[in-house]
């Protein structure tokens, strides 16, 4: 079995938690929710938050 090399995005995944480092190198976990819905409708309702607060504070600072 070949391991994958250890590239400064993976040691710093392995660093946050040696479990994913490991995980993310097997491609029968590989992460499925790229394609969800779900996920895809929360981030255009974060957008829509966002757009109501900058109508209500019009003069705020945006970071």
């Amino acid at each position: 079995m070949k391991n994958k090399p250890l590239t400064k995005s993976r040691f710093k995944l392995g660093l946050e938690c040696p479990n994913k480092l490991f995980f993310t190198s097997k491609k029968e976990y590989a992460n499925t929710k790229v394609e969800d819905t779900f996920l895809k409708a929360l981030a255009q309702g974060g957008f829509q938050v966002e757009e109501l607060a900058r109508l209500g504070y019009p003069q705020g600072v945006f970071c």
